[in-house]
């Protein structure tokens, strides 16, 4: 009998010629793996002895960090072509993350149904096009803030629909047991990515320009490609529902409720995106404004930023049991607290600190609660329920963006926040206090309560 699930596909000789190191394409259990990620110090690690989840982390990471070195460029074309203008970089994150609150519902739908590797594939294939016209107009200097977000836009909606189709495939690239894992180790790799991605991206734009940046996205995009095609998930039976879409959704709704502490743990998710993390659209301004600086200064928050929630998204991947909505809670008021005193300073090394401190409880938070989530539901209903997950993480973020870019226009960049991270400690107070004990309806464990 195979050891795991993925080794009832069978040994795949040619893949082995390419990589005699692959125990899964050798056809050799995966428990030949490194001692390491079999060890309790590897326990974090553990997703990466699937050999899918290993192709998919690969992916991800090249993905995000061609994400990250265009993200970077564009916030700062649009600084440029708008004279540091609050209200315009909260449009730009109107632009790319609206869609995922409008077509995410529908996005969730589409990975319940269809083969969610093809939806993922189709979807960087789309962005590849967009980051080119980027890449295009900007050479051809005739970028205007209304294109730029125009394209932002079309990004957006391709990001829409690879998100739940992403996050319910990796529940499809590896056994239960290692899922706190494949979660968390893919929440570094965001961050990795957030590391890497603005550190590229600042010389790139200082010696090459922002052209060049956006052409680093198409390449890093027809890789993902490459490597997804390789991809083979662990067999899931779509959903049948023949219903309407508008019920489907609603469907998905209805399941989370059901599936308890779900969703309070979405509100959670939602508070934190509207006043937390939609304050990194005015970073930007923060570091011209409040810091003198420039995109150099830019770039090194953000980086400073990804190392912080890298370690948040690690430390999570190490628990022993799943997350609870309690810890979700206290870690968002936590959160909270580090983003008011980073707000309140005006020196450089203080500020690159609380950032630090920042990312970690940011990525701590959102870890858990997906990791919470997606213990809680059902198979056929993950694609849906990742969709409200992205609605409450992302779909949210344009709503807080044009808000905070709103109040910054008068109130100034600090001041905003401040008053955004006054809420995120209030609310992660009053979840902890209103659900000190909580017990799960989890379909995949009764032993796993989300309590405390």
């Amino acid at each position: 009998m195979p050891t795991h699930p993925e080794e009832s596909l069978g040994a795949n000789p040619a893949e082995a010629a390419l990589n005699p190191a692959d125990s899964v394409a050798m056809g050799v259990p995966s428990s030949r793996a490194p001692r390491f990620l079999d060890s309790d110090r590897g326990r974090g690690f553990r997703a990466l002895r699937h050999r899918e989840f290993a192709l998919l982390f690969v992916a991800f990471v090249i993905g995000q960090t061609g994400f990250w070195v265009s993200h970077i460029s564009l916030q700062w074309v649009m600084v440029q072509l708008t004279d540091a203008d609050p209200f315009q970089q909260g449009l730009l994150f109107f632009a790319l993350f609206i869609p995922a609150l409008v077509v995410a519902p529908l996005a969730g739908v589409v990975a319940d149904r269809l083969d969610r590797r093809h939806i993922v594939i189709v979807a960087y294939c789309t962005i590849a096009c967009w980051a080119g016209a980027l890449a295009t107009f900007t050479a051809a200097d005739v970028m205007t803030p209304l294109l730029a977000l125009g394209l932002a836009l079309g990004l957006g909606t391709s990001f829409a629909f690879l998100s739940p189709a992403m996050l319910a495939g990796v529940a499809n690239a590896v056994p239960e047991e290692d899922l706190s894992s494949a979660i968390s180790l893919q929440s570094a790799a965001n961050n990795i990515t957030r590391i890497v991605g603005p550190a590229l991206a600042a010389p790139i734009l200082a010696f090459a320009g922002a052209e060049v940046s956006f052409l680093v996205y198409v390449g890093a995009a027809a890789v993902v490609v490459v490597l997804l095609a390789r991809i083979r998930f662990t067999p899931y039976v779509p959903d049948d529902d023949r219903s309407g879409i508008v019920r489907r959704i609603a469907d998905g709704l209805a399941h989370a409720r059901e599936r308890r502490p779900a969703l309070p743990a979405l509100g959670l998710v939602a508070v934190m995106s509207v006043f937390g993390v939609s304050h990194v659209a005015l970073i930007p301004l923060y570091a011209r404004a409040v810091l003198g600086g420039d995109e150099g200064t830019f770039a090194l928050i953000a980086v400073v930023t990804g190392f912080g929630a890298l370690i948040g998204a690690l430390v999570t991947g190490y628990r022993r049991s799943v997350p609870t909505l309690r810890t979700g809670a206290l870690s968002l008021l936590a959160f909270g607290a580090v983003l008011g005193a980073f707000a309140a300073v005006d020196d450089l090394g203080l500020a690159l600190v609380l950032q630090f401190a920042v990312g970690f409880f940011y990525f701590a938070t959102m870890t858990s609660l997906q990791t919470l989530i997606q213990h809680l539901v059902d198979e056929s209903r993950r694609g849906r329920a990742m969709s409200l997950f992205q609605v409450a993480w992302a779909g949210l973020v344009p709503i807080g963006g044009l808000l905070l870019g709103s109040v910054a226009g008068f109130a100034g960049v600090r001041w905003t926040i401040g008053a955004g991270a006054v809420v995120c400690a209030a609310y992660g107070a009053v979840v902890a206090l209103r659900y000190p004990s909580i017990r799960s309806t989890s379909p995949h464990s009764e032993a796993s309560a989300a309590s405390s």
